[in-house]
């Protein structure tokens, strides 16, 4: 099934059993979502390191593109983050240095749990690079895509469809032509830049994670623990 793709987990639910369930699976990664949950920093660090115990790379999405919440989600072990409605190179290079060490960026260091509280200070100074990765959810996000992808921070881009959807006033509506194009648009647009290119398949549909792979995306974030759980449940009243 991933055909050399990287699959990542989707959680909501701020339990470190959740993320052990999820990642023992094979899931290459664990999204910790800060922008639709009421998932604190706290919470988030325990699932960072469930994650790990399952050999899943830890993220995090955040909630905006908040500078002091990266440092901090950083700091507890993610190695890479999603940052939702980025629409212009600018704001994006703007919080992705905080995200970076000087002489490159403006990130703080202090001893936290992911250089060991000092232990590996320096290895972690010299060599860890997180992973950006740039939400495109509204059309605006489409048209500047050109200027975004040549960002100097950037790894990589990820489709949020039902924001992309609604900015075309068409949500949730994801055979829609106009949507379809756009998606094709924007993965054909990184794969010139050389960049990662994702989809989040929120519906937990082998078929549709298929069809993702097939049109070209690096990675795809499939489901969420709550929407999993729930389609397992549905029609039992039936």
């Amino acid at each position: 099934m991933k055909n050399n793709k990287i699959l990542a987990a989707w959680q909501q639910l701020p339990s470190p059993q959740v993320t052990i369930a999820m990642a023992s699976l094979g899931f290459d990664w664990v999204v910790v979502d800060l922008e639709h949950t009421s998932i604190t920093t706290q919470e988030a660090e325990a699932i960072f390191m469930a994650a790990e115990r399952c050999n899943a790379k830890p993220f995090a999405r955040l909630p905006s593109a908040e500078p002091y919440l990266a440092r901090r989600l950083l700091d507890a072990g993610a190695v890479g983050l999603l940052i939702p409605v980025v629409e212009s190179k600018e704001s994006f290079n703007d919080f992705a240095r905080h995200c970076f060490f000087p002489p490159k960026g403006r990130r703080g260091l202090g001893l936290v749990r992911a250089n060991g509280w000092g232990d590996h200070l320096k290895e972690y100074f010299d060599d860890f690079k997180p992973l950006l990765i740039a939400q495109i959810e509204t059309k605006l996000a489409a048209d500047n895509i050109h200027s975004i992808l040549s960002s100097e921070f950037l790894d990589g881009i990820m489709v949020g469809p039902y924001d992309l959807s609604a900015s075309l006033g068409k949500p949730r509506q994801f055979d829609d032509p106009d949507f379809k194009k756009l998606c094709q648009f924007i993965v054909e647009e990184a794969r010139k830049k050389k960049k990662l290119v994702g989809f989040h398949q929120v519906e937990p549909n082998l078929e549709a994670l298929k069809l993702r792979i097939q049109e070209g995306y690096d990675f795809v974030a499939y489901g969420t623990d709550i929407v999993a759980l729930r389609h397992a449940l549905t029609g039992v009243k039936s």
